[in-house]
């Protein structure tokens, strides 16, 4: 379905955003912000945004070619 299949990419594409956005706000211990702004994350959060940003774009676009799979 294609509102699966935007989803899914939309989802994808912060996750994109998010990982170009990573600016150290601090050294020790390591702080991570998205382009300096808003809360500080440790590594650990910060790669797990990233993580269920990813995982859910891909939940998205494989319900979209299941999906798909049974329309043909």
């Amino acid at each position: 379905m294609l509102r699966y299949f935007i989803a899914g990419n939309v989802w994808l594409f912060a996750a994109l955003v998010i990982v170009l956005g990573r600016e150290v706000v601090r050294t020790e211990p390591v702080r991570y912000a998205f382009y300096g702004i808003g809360g500080w994350f440790t590594a650990g959060g910060y790669a797990a945004i990233v993580v269920c940003c990813i995982v859910l774009g891909l939940g998205f676009l494989l319900a979209a070619a299941r999906r798909s799979g049974r329309d043909a």
